[in-house]
């Protein structure tokens, strides 16, 4: 009866320790998906318009052609009006984006335009509005509504 208890006894200690191991190595449950941060500007800071916007994500940023995944970037309130960014800066040319508080969206995108699951945000003061810039043709169609970036 002994040899049976310290059999199974073994058994759930050498189950359990292979299970601690897989974790270990990155690919158990560990994971915590994509990230991305905006770095530039700083929270909180003051720029002046066009301003650059410089993001840190964990995945390579690229064409949609390369498969690779890009950003969607957009101001305040307007999730549809993004700008596509396929490197880790753009400059925001805000033509129409007026003085005072705004809030910077950055969503990281599968190559589709999917979300892929990792989103920043950092409120910023314009000191200054800038001239009009023409639309990007990476832009979705201005209604006339948008700030024009």
């Amino acid at each position: 009866m002994r040899n049976k208890l310290i059999a199974v006894v073994s058994a759930i200690l050498f189950m359990a320790a292979g299970c601690s191991a897989g974790s270990a190595s990155g690919t158990g449950g560990g994971d915590s998906g994509p990230s991305l941060k905006i770095v530039e500007p700083a929270d909180g800071a003051s720029v002046g318009a066009p301003f650059t916007v410089r993001v840190e994500a964990s995945e390579s940023l690229g064409t949609q052609a390369t498969g690779k995944h890009h950003i969607h970037l957009w101001l305040d309130d307007n999730p549809n009006d993004y700008q596509v960014v396929e490197a880790d800066h753009v400059q925001v040319e805000s033509g129409r984006l007026p003085p005072g508080q705004h809030v910077i969206h950055a969503s990281l995108r599968n190559a589709n335009h999917s979300a892929a699951g990792a989103e920043a945000q950092e409120t910023i003061a314009v000191t200054s509005r800038g001239a009009p810039a023409p639309a990007a043709s990476s832009n979705p169609p201005d209604d006339g509504g948008g700030y024009g970036y």
